[in-house]
């Protein structure tokens, strides 16, 4: 099976496992669905800088995929952030749930611009798959660049809270 094929049955699967835990989310547990969403929305973004970065091995070069892996995985971003703000009801924050989320309460007190910048992906995503379409890696950077800087680093500064500290254990 050709590895852009793999990709695809995987992305495809990601999106469908997505899809089907947004409909139980009313009997599931939203936060534990949202990690999931994050630490897959992560994981694309990891592989596409991944691949931007490219490796002087041409054997371990080849394994860091194609600008195709690349439209896939923003494909999948894409699908991931329409969902997205429906996966934070009320009462789920760091302050409601120490320790399982790092969501803090300014994600509700100032609940229309967190959806502002969740819904904020989704076009993002879009130039990023359309600047893959090209196979022009610098277009595909610039693309990635904007998606981290107008996405990803305004929800955390704004809406993500700190890591927890860890408890020293003193004998």
């Amino acid at each position: 099976m050709p590895k852009w094929l793999k990709l695809f049955v995987l992305v495809a699967a990601g999106i469908g496992l997505i899809a089907s835990l947004q409909a139980d989310v009313a009997a599931a547990d939203p936060v534990k669905i949202r990690r999931a969403m994050m630490k897959e929305n992560n994981a694309h973004v990891k592989a596409i800088v991944e691949y931007l970065k490219c490796h002087k091995n041409a054997k371990k070069e080849s394994r860091l995929g194609t600008s195709g892996d690349v439209e896939l995985r923003a494909l999948a971003m894409a699908s991931l952030a329409k969902r997205l703000p429906g996966m934070f009801p009320r009462s789920t924050s760091l302050k409601d749930m120490p320790g399982k989320t790092r969501a803090k309460p300014e994600t509700w007190s100032q609940s229309d611009k967190f959806r502002a910048a969740a819904n904020n992906l989704a076009p993002w995503a879009k130039d990023l798959e359309m600047a893959a379409a090209t196979s022009d890696k610098s277009k595909i950077a610039a693309a990635m660049r904007g998606l981290v800087k107008a996405t990803c680093c305004n929800c955390y500064k704004t809406f993500h809270g700190p890591k927890p500290k860890k408890k020293n254990k003193s004998s």
